[in-house]
């Protein structure tokens, strides 16, 4: 099968769960021997070409730090993609290569899926007054970033409550994100993980809770700053990793600092995907404290580790979080820290959770989630093939 993936940012270094998911499909399924494409929008105003990942001019906007735009509706890669006639069209964002990949398709005859990965009015407007204004604005222009597509796919039963309420004329479907298991199931020596520990300043008696994040407003991850000091109330022995980067870096470390706890939180800073599995695999559990998410690959990723999950209460971790087998669901700071004091002070009781992500995280293994995708195409495909039939 002929398949052309796209979305606005693509990079090899895997910076955001919509490249990591991009890049998934496009492994598992050249594995398979299909054969993959991928367009995407260049960092600059330069095109160029990539092995299967074809880079078309743009630039940025403020809006979303990985939105481009771009003028280009006319381009020699366009041509060679049109040419290639994919059997199928996955667009993953909103933007410009939205718009370029449909006008692929409908020279190919070739049908349309579109994933929906980020509500970008919650992130643009999350508790700002005029919500419900820009909730408005944002329907109407759904139908139209949205229009020509066959099906439309989300991640998790929050996004597609959130998606209805669009009032949509596209069907969609819930297909839950995957990731490559082996990443995060991979081990290091004893001696491996010590270095790594005293690295980051840890001694052998200190209980690490572990967050990697974009470090970002919508993420919320002030609060568990906020919250920790009731923690180390009760377990001087605890810490708090946050890694990452983004635009709340400076914030979060002056917050800590302010709450008196700069010592016993740590900011690693960016660290590689490939490298992720290591910071996951020195800590006692995985906090979030996020709302935002539709379906958040870290949480994913710290299950294939082998962590417990202690979570802000929020509708996307259905079928990921099951309250009191593989962590903790909290609604406030009391529930936060009883929750985290449970897992670090009961060493039988962070084995049986660590067991039952561990066995949660395989529904979400990168075979599982091409093959749900792979079987929608197939569908659209003879669909689409049947009703040509018919006319």
């Amino acid at each position: 099968m002929k398949i052309l993936l796209s979305a606005d940012a693509y990079a090899t270094t895997l910076t955001n769960g919509v490249t990591v998911v991009l890049k998934t499909l496009y492994d598992t399924y050249t594995s398979q021997g299909h054969e993959v494409r991928i367009l995407t929008m260049s960092k600059d105003r330069d095109a160029h070409h990539e092995g299967d990942v074809y880079y078309l001019p743009s630039f940025n906007t403020p809006l979303y730090p990985d939105v481009r735009l771009s003028f280009v509706r006319h381009h020699a890669y366009l041509d060679e993609l049109r040419e290639w006639k994919p059997d199928i069209v996955h667009i993953h964002t909103e933007g410009p290569a939205s718009k370029l990949s449909k006008s692929i398709a409908r020279k190919s005859d070739a049908p349309v899926v579109m994933t929906w990965h980020t509500d970008y009015a919650k992130f643009a407007f999350h508790d700002h007054a005029s919500m419900k204004a820009v909730e408005w604005s944002v329907k109407k222009l759904m139908r139209v970033v949205y229009r020509g597509a066959d099906m439309i796919t989300v991640p998790s039963y929050k996004a597609k409550a959130l998606l209805d309420g669009y009032s949509l004329k596209n069907p969609n479907m819930v297909i839950p994100n995957g990731i490559v298991l082996g990443k995060f199931t991979k081990e290091e020596t004893e001696a491996e993980k010590q270095e790594l520990r005293r690295s980051l300043g840890l001694k052998d008696t200190d209980k690490l809770l572990v967050m990697i994040s974009r470090l970002s407003a919508e993420k919320n991850i002030e609060e568990i700053v906020n919250y920790f000091p009731s923690v180390l109330k009760e377990e001087p022995d605890a810490r708090l990793m946050i890694a990452g980067t983004g635009p709340d870096s400076k914030h979060l470390e002056q917050t800590a600092a302010k709450n008196g706890i700069a010592d016993k939180v740590i900011f690693p800073g960016f660290v590689p995907h490939d490298e992720t599995y290591k910071y996951y695999k020195l800590g006692a559990a995985f906090l979030s404290a996020s709302t935002f998410e539709m379906h958040s690959l870290t949480y994913l990723e710290a299950m294939a580790c082998g962590l417990p999950l202690i979570c802000r209460d929020d509708p996307c971790l259905q079928g990921v979080l099951t309250n009191g087998e593989n962590g903790y669901i909290y609604h406030d700071e009391q529930e936060f820290t009883d929750s985290v004091l449970k897992v670090i002070r009961d060493p039988e009781l962070q084995k049986r959770m660590s067991e039952a992500s561990l066995r949660i995280s395989k529904e979400f293994s990168e075979q599982a989630f091409a093959e749900r995708m792979l079987e929608l195409y197939i569908k659209l495909i003879n669909e689409r093939k049947s009703a040509g039939a018919e006319s």
